[in-house]
């Protein structure tokens, strides 16, 4: 039994944060909830230290909350009114990919020591829950079900396996140089002799929680030539057959006539506003109407867009027209999803959600909605809103501790001092 006393409560779902509060714990569910009335007495510094853990944690000799062993099961940590959220959501993330040069763009279980960096980074930050938007399959499905047994210590994982794309394009035979293991590994190769149907069918079979295509013709890395890209015909057919399979869609899109082809088709969720050197840009109020009506997520990437822009005037610069049109997302109602795009080049799991949480603030949201946006509205986004992204009693304890109120102020998700993913403390700020 774990109990966190003495809390600001930001629940996931109510915009007012609770004081005075303390969250219990049993096993891996959060217990109850309730007001605190007292604060236990010659309380040390003291606690039993998980033993089964591989993610990265400090022991604390001196911190500012305070902890007691009631005993050989139960801990008592006094937060001193520092602030509860529940755990954090990313679901626009490659959990095998690279934020460097030095490694492959996506690397497989073997090469990556079963996601070693992505998962240590996660929770480092308070993200208890990913979404993989393309990795090598089935290594990522098998380390889901693993990380669902208890196998490891690591963000819970959904996953869409492999992205599909068109034979010739993005990413593929752009940003990954035509790695002939990536293609083979982590995507479906799209062309006219494609039976697109039996593709997708056949990575709902494998277990892929959400099918995951692409809609891209410009090469980044060659400005502003172009590449194939998949029909809008066979886009519809990949939607309609992974809706068939009872699994929602994303679509990635480049620009805002496909973002439009994309919720035309019926996608669930919709990657990207749009890219770096996009000359598409304007978001009308038909398609507003549209993604609202549709209820479609959009998940905008603003940051990973930020880190790629190049000011060198080789393609047109984007970052201030898209904080415009998230702005105009926000204001119409549409669902916003946060999420990163990480293990990119200069995107860092972990770090990088944060930057989009106050990147999102940039766009008009507030403090407190990207916060609710970041854990219950990912977690209805992931179908998953049942069992985590909300402090409630029955819910997986999956729990942040910062210092300081991020309802007013978002950077304050940076100041992490605890995190319990899963029931357990998995991080710990001296």
């Amino acid at each position: 039994m774990i109990e966190l006393i003495n809390a600001t409560l930001i629940d996931g779902i109510s915009p007012t944060p609770a004081q005075h509060m303390t969250v219990a714990i049993d096993g891996n569910k959060i217990s109850a909830i309730h007001e605190s009335h007292a604060t236990p007495s010659n309380i040390a510094a003291t606690r039993s230290t998980p033993t089964n853990t591989d993610a990265t944690r400090t022991t604390p000799t001196n911190t500012a909350a305070t902890l007691s062993t009631q005993s050989d099961t139960d801990i008592i940590i006094d937060l001193k009114g520092k602030t509860i959220i529940p755990g954090l959501i990313d679901v626009h993330v490659h959990f095998g990919g690279a934020d460097g040069f030095d490694r492959p763009g996506i690397g497989s279980r073997h090469e990556t020591y079963d996601y070693l960096k992505s998962r240590t980074d996660a929770l480092r930050h308070g993200i208890t829950t990913v979404r993989s938007t393309g990795d090598y399959t089935p290594d990522i499905l098998d380390y889901r079900d693993e990380v669902s047994s208890g196998k490891h210590i690591s963000p819970r994982i959904v996953a869409a396996g492999k992205m599909i794309q068109a034979r010739g394009g993005h990413p593929v035979s752009t940003v990954f140089g035509a790695d002939p293991a990536i293609a083979t590994g982590a995507c479906v190769l799209v062309d006219e002799n494609t039976d697109i149907v039996n593709e997708v069918r056949m990575l709902s079979d494998a277990g892929a929680d959400w099918i995951k295509a692409f809609i891209s013709e410009v090469n980044k890395l060659d400005y502003p030539k172009r590449v194939p890209r998949i029909p809008p015909e066979t886009i519809k057919q990949i939607v309609e057959t992974a809706h068939d399979c009872g699994k929602p869609c994303a679509i990635h899109v480049d620009n805002i006539s496909h973002m439009r082809e994309a919720a035309l088709a019926g996608a669930d969720c919709i990657e990207h506003v749009f890219s770096v050197g996009a000359t598409d840009t304007e978001i009308d109020g038909d398609l507003l109407d549209l993604l609202v009506r549709s209820n479609i997520y959009v998940v905008p990437t603003v940051f990973s867009i930020k880190a790629h822009e190049n000011p060198d005037g080789s393609m047109p610069l984007v970052y201030d027209k898209l904080l415009q049109q998230v702005n105009k997302l926000v204001r119409a109602g549409v669902c916003i999803g946060v999420g990163t795009d990480s293990n990119i080049p200069f995107v860092t799991l972990g770090e990088s959600l944060h930057e989009e949480m106050a990147e999102l603030v940039k766009c008009g949201m507030a403090p407190i909605d990207v916060v609710i946006a970041a854990t219950s509205g990912n977690a209805r986004l992931l179908r998953k809103d049942d069992v985590i992204g909300t402090i409630a009693p029955g819910y997986l304890a999956d729990l942040v501790v910062v210092d300081g109120n991020p309802a007013a102020d978002i950077t304050a998700t940076r100041n992490i001092e605890l995190v319990i993913s899963n029931g357990r403390i998995v991080y710990m700020q001296c």
